[in-house]
């Protein structure tokens, strides 16, 4: 009988230089190679952790975007979870408070991440300067126009003190179900997924 192994990549399979050793890349495609199954099921999109797992021959679905995806292992999606209209409205209660959001979406067929470049806060910049070339950028001017696509995907990086409200408020949010408030960035985070519903 074979074993499933399923990892994080920050924080658990990755190094704090955002790689994996030469020792765990052996050791796993060893397992794999010898019929045992691994994957990993992280937040970052699929587009940088296939990046820093490059070294990793998994062969089965991966998990991006903290359950908004399941993408095989040539990255063709096989299951997705967007947002309904009621995004629109989560969206609208963070503006009334000045927290701007950076929004994943597709916009004709393309994965894009939107922000306002004149609204982010000094831990999106830095999130923003690792992202530097990335082909999903979609910065916009309003409000309005990061509501634009089929949304999947929010991360609002500002203080604890602004988050932290808006983070309770959502814990009893009957549609999200990943959520954490967090340190990244020298800031905080609340990334937010539509995964299943509770």
């Amino acid at each position: 009988m074979s074993t499933l192994y399923i990892s994080d990549l920050d924080g658990t399979l990755l190094k704090s230089d955002e790689t994996t050793s030469e020792y765990t890349e052996k050791v796993i495609n060893h397992f794999i190679e010898n019929g045992e199954y691994f994957s990993y099921a992280t937040a970052r999109s699929i587009f940088t952790a296939s990046k820093v797992a490059e070294g990793i021959h998994t062969n089965i679905p991966v998990i991006v975007y903290n359950g908004s995806f399941l993408l095989d292992a040539d990255g063709k999606m096989l299951l997705s979870n967007f947002f309904d209209k009621e995004i629109y409205d989560v969206l609208n209660d963070l503006f009334m408070k000045d927290i701007y959001p950076i929004v994943y979406t597709f916009i004709d067929d393309k994965e894009k991440f939107s922000y306002i470049p004149k609204l982010c806060t000094d831990g999106m910049k830095r999130f923003l300067d690792t992202r530097k070339g990335d082909v999903r950028i979609n910065e916009v001017k309003t409000t309005e126009e990061l509501k634009n696509g089929s949304i999947f995907y929010l991360a609002c990086i500002d203080t604890a003190e602004k988050l932290e409200p808006f983070y309770l408020k959502l814990l009893f949010c009957k549609w999200v179900v990943i959520i954490r408030l967090f340190t990244m960035f020298r800031a905080h985070c609340i990334p937010i997924s539509h995964f299943f519903w509770r």
